[in-house]
């Protein structure tokens, strides 16, 4: 009993070490930067388009600006503020979230750190959950950095239907909607890792991209898992103007079952791959 103890204690201390240390890589990156940089502007776009849609004479003048305005938000209010948001991060969550993870995982390949990392007496799967837990608390605080972003821009605008049942609804839907696409995103990781680099996983986001568009496009987005951020933010309805396709437990399932093989892919090869 005292063995057993001493061994959870033991992975216990390991595992903080080696989130020490991953934290300490992403504080020094640019990347976090960019990545927060590339949200805020996010937020600050979806409030012009708030802006636009209180003046809508401006709105007809801007043209298609203001047709698209009108298309994502519908009223200048706080539901179609969080509407847009949710549209928003659901497509660019994939994104970004996915490139946090390409960037965690092949960073160490990119600048030749994998062997040295390796060399170290932490286990290899405890690396691997450090860095996976690091990429989620990275994403999670940059849902966090736009809605805190979207409570100021509103309230510069002073948007209507402000209630905190809207708000904290608002606050849930976006983190659910982000929970799915960065479980989504650890496969990224697994190519990252699989290839030693950058640029296929990067690829790979894309292409994933484009086959949840061509999925939902044929009505079958609930079954494809990198459809689902897109259809439970409602991003689908709202880019086509049509009713989207509903999703169901066989959506989430498929969701998990992603994010688990995944997880267990990637812990396996980093277990057992040839790193010479």
């Amino acid at each position: 009993m005292i063995s057993i103890v001493k061994t959870s204690g033991g992975i216990i201390k390991e595992t903080f070490a080696a989130l020490r240390v991953e934290m300490q890589k992403v504080r020094h990156s640019k990347t976090l930067w960019i990545t927060a940089l590339a949200f805020a502007f996010i937020t600050i776009i979806c409030g012009l388009f708030m802006f636009i849609l209180k003046d809508p004479e401006q709105a007809r003048r801007l043209g298609l600006l203001g047709a698209k305005a009108q298309i994502f938000g519908g009223t200048a209010d706080w539901p179609s503020f969080f509407t847009l948001v949710l549209v928003i991060m659901s497509i660019g969550g994939l994104v970004i979230f996915g490139f946090i993870f390409v960037w965690i995982f092949g960073r160490e390949f990119g600048d030749k750190t994998v062997y040295d990392l390796l060399s170290l007496p932490t286990s290899r799967i405890t690396i691997v959950t450090a860095k996976i837990i690091i990429a989620f608390c990275w994403s999670v605080a940059l849902i966090l950095l736009v809605f805190i972003l979207m409570l100021v821009v509103g309230a510069i605008l002073q948007l209507p239907n402000w209630s905190a049942v809207v708000v904290f609804d608002g606050l849930g839907q976006m983190l659910v909607t982000g929970l799915i696409a960065m479980v989504l995103c650890i496969p990224f990781a697994l190519v990252a890792s699989v290839t030693r680099g950058y640029l296929p996983a990067v690829g790979c986001i894309f292409l994933i991209l484009v086959l949840g568009q061509v999925f939902s496009a044929l009505g079958h987005g609930q079954y494809f898992p990198w459809s689902v951020p897109g259809l439970y933010s409602g991003a689908a309805e709202a880019l086509t103007g049509e009713a989207s396709t509903p999703i169901g437990p066989v959506s989430y399932i498929l969701v998990g079952v992603v994010s688990v093989i995944s997880i267990v892919t990637i812990d396996i090869w980093w277990q057992y791959a040839d790193q010479t």
